[in-house]
């Protein structure tokens, strides 16, 4: 598959041709098709007592299949693993996106036409957000310094031109004039933005941080696939630390699949004991182990403030989890975060997390400053900025505060 890596990390989207060949094709589509039956089978199970007989597939504005779901991936559908998760040619592509030698999935799903028309879809976004990430101008300088570590994929069966983009912008915060146009309306085209024109078997993938909109959610025919690659052994930021698939799910599948999700898991183990080992260091006040450790998890020097605020988020959660307290995982399996958890007693979560109080605290006074309503997609564009005048001196400093 011919890439143009300078061009992905400039405009931040990359439009690939023929990921999935004609020739297997309509194989895929009937697969996309069982697989969707399937899990219909399950959102009329889990449906409330409100919901209509179909249940969320007849009330969402886009039905995502998680595709690691118990009964979903068998030998009927196994296609969708080998002619694309795990076929030569996109890992090559991810690999080289990434630039690391063993791209990891760590999410896998299907977005479907809805039963009825959702215009204006999703309203423009980038996925960043006060819960889990760094502010925007943290992360587009790391990315500028160090590349992308994490990438989205979209690969349609049928032509598709929901997504649009705004070139560049994962390498920068908002301009005035999009803000303008988003506090107006965030359901119309903005200044810069262009729909990505996919055919059937196209695919696109992109940079997390861009500006991005899911247009139009309209009744026709979709069957689009959305996957995800994260690189552990990277010189790039600590991401999410975890899949959206537990990791029995490799167990389900066929055995000429299961080693490469196997192999996955351990590279997450690797990573999981860089953490722990860091964390230690800051419980055990050990200035020499932690800039050890936390350069083992993010050898580029620049944009370390980015590796270790999105450690604090996982400090903040292992406390939580060990007080029985909900994470807000938007989606995460909550197994690999459990079994961190474990690595610590409860005297050491909430060292860990008195350790982290002074950067918590800082990230929320910014983030409640400049946005009012987190929850809200379009304040959550406001969040761009870091702490003033603290880095990793005044993180270490505060310890014995």
């Amino acid at each position: 598959m011919k890439i143009d890596r300078d061009l992905f990390i400039d405009q931040g989207y990359l439009v690939l041709r023929n990921v999935i060949p004609n020739g297997k094709l309509q194989s895929m589509r009937e697969s996309c098709d069982l697989i969707l039956e399937r899990q219909k089978v399950n959102w009329v199970l889990e449906r409330k007592p409100d919901d209509p007989p179909g249940g969320m597939y007849e009330t969402v504005r886009q039905p995502r299949v998680l595709m690691e779901k118990p009964g979903i991936i068998d030998g009927q559908t196994a296609n969708v693993i080998e002619d694309f998760w795990v076929a030569d040619e996109t890992l090559d592509t991810a690999s080289s996106l990434l630039c690391n030698p063993e791209p990891n999935i760590t999410s896998m799903m299907m977005m479907c036409n809805p039963v009825r028309n959702h215009p204006g879809g999703t309203g423009w976004h980038r996925d960043v957000h006060p819960i889990d990430m760094a502010p925007m101008d943290a992360l587009s300088a790391d990315l500028v310094e160090n590349g992308p570590r994490y990438t989205q994929w979209n690969v349609p069966m049928y032509d598709d031109s929901v997504l649009w983009v705004v070139p560049g912008s994962h390498r920068r915060r908002n301009t005035q004039q999009e803000n303008s146009e988003f506090m107006e309306d965030l359901k119309k085209p903005v200044t810069g933005g262009i729909p990505v024109e996919l055919n059937a078997g196209d695919g696109v993938v992109y940079i997390l941080p861009i500006l991005h909109w899911g247009s139009n959610y309209s009744t026709k025919l979709r069957r689009t696939i959305h996957i995800s690659f994260d690189a552990f052994r990277s010189e790039n930021i600590l991401y999410g630390h975890n899949f959206y698939w537990e990791p029995r799910f490799a167990d389900t599948l066929p055995d000429k699949y299961r080693t490469a999700f196997e192999r996955f898991i351990e590279l997450h183990l690797e990573r999981a004991d860089l953490i722990e080992a860091t964390f230690r260091a800051i419980l055990g006040t050990d200035e020499v182990a932690f800039l050890t450790g936390l350069a083992a998890v993010h050898p580029g020097e620049e944009g370390r403030m980015v590796c270790l605020i999105l450690l604090s988020k996982l400090a903040n959660k292992v406390h939580d989890i060990k007080h029985g307290q909900p994470i807000g995982l938007d989606g995460l399996t909550p197994e690999l975060h459990n079994k961190f958890a474990d690595r610590f007693d409860d005297a050491e979560a909430d060292l860990l997390r008195e350790r982290f109080r002074l950067l918590t605290e800082l990230l929320h006074e910014d983030a409640k400053r400049t946005i009012p309503d987190m929850d809200s997609r379009t304040q959550r564009l406001l969040f761009t900025e870091m702490p003033a005048e603290f880095g990793l001196k005044e993180f270490i400093a505060n310890w014995d505060a």
